[in-house]
């Protein structure tokens, strides 16, 4: 007779399971608080938008647990973390447009990868996608200690939860902004997946300028500064809407790698920060100067005039 038992589940595959299932109930409350950014899924209706960060987050889960299954699932990750999120990303992109438009929609995987904001999310793979599966696998990994000690010792359940919170919304993000550059022209599209104020081309073109704008200063300006001061900011999900946090995170070999305006971002608070130190350290010396020759030389005059004064009283 066949034995019918299934494998155990790993404790990796039974906390993926609880903390997904936690994630997947929070979509349900995606209204912006607390922040003035754009996001690219404010663009959507509100039960399409649902739609998408619940398939976001149901294939994430499918990902990871099947990645857990695997005897050497860190190896696999660590070689084949970028080209697993791409691929993420695009079943992501195909599964929401079927459900959206009720027959089989196929991504070109080389289109996807050319979107600035798939770039983004790419150059961000190891603290966005690797660092949270490999924290679901050890809470302890060295890698999470790395980036986050000594503010944070180990990977809590509420952390990993905080990680994945911000990974789906980052990927759904990803998703609208490619279907925005890519299918917007159709109006039978704006009609189906946007609200209503951006049915108007006009409306839609400014929000779509909006949001490149912002994600190249983030690109260009912003991410250098997180990156020098330890910061990364976070995007989560709370019963009372989407927030967003900023967090501490030691990412020096992300410095390393910076290049072109990026890089001069750098170089400018560098000089900034040389300049601002050497000017006040230059005030202080001023400042210190004056109140010398207030209390001392300026003191010493006005004592001859006042002792001048009292001998001429004398007389």
């Amino acid at each position: 007779m066949v034995s019918t038992k299934r494998k155990p589940l790993s404790n990796g595959q039974i906390l993926t399971a609880n903390i997904f299932s936690r994630v997947l109930y929070k979509t349900t409350f995606s209204n912006k608080k607390g922040n003035q950014f754009v996001l690219s899924i404010d663009l959507l209706k509100e039960d399409v938008k649902k739609d998408l960060l619940s398939i976001t987050t149901l294939r994430l889960e499918k990902i990871y647990i099947n990645l857990l299954k695997e005897s050497n699932s860190t190896n696999v990750m660590q070689k084949n973390g970028k080209l697993i999120l791409l691929q993420c990303i695009k079943g992501v992109c195909e599964d929401f447009l079927t459900k959206q438009y009720g027959y089989k929609i196929s991504i070109n995987l080389d289109t996807l990868k050319q979107s600035f904001y798939t770039k983004n999310i790419l150059r961000d793979v190891e603290i966005l996608f690797k660092v949270p599966f490999y924290s679901l696998v050890d809470p302890k990994v060295p890698i999470f200690r790395l980036i986050y000690y000594p503010i944070y010792n180990y990977a809590s359940e509420s952390f990993i939860e905080a990680l994945l919170d911000n990974l789906v919304i980052e990927i759904s993000n990803c998703v609208v902004y490619f279907s925005i550059l890519n299918l917007s022209s159709v109006y039978a599209f704006r009609q189906t997946i946007y609200r209503s104020k951006f049915l108007s081309l006009r409306n839609l073109e400014r929000f779509r300028n909006n949001l490149s704008w912002q994600l190249r200063i983030k690109t260009y300006i912003q991410r250098p500064i997180d990156l020098y001061n330890n910061r990364y900011n976070l995007y989560i999900f709370r019963t009372s809407g989407l927030y967003s946090r900023t967090i501490y995170a030691n990412r020096s070999k992300e410095i390393a790698s910076l290049t072109n305006l990026p890089l001069l971002t750098i170089v400018f608070i560098e000089v900034r920060d040389f300049v601002t130190s050497r000017l006040n350290e230059t005030l202080y010396i001023i400042s210190k100067g004056l109140r010398f020759t207030f209390t001392s030389v300026l003191g010493q005059i006005i004592g001859l005039i006042w002792r001048g004064i009292i001998e001429g009283l004398k007389k």
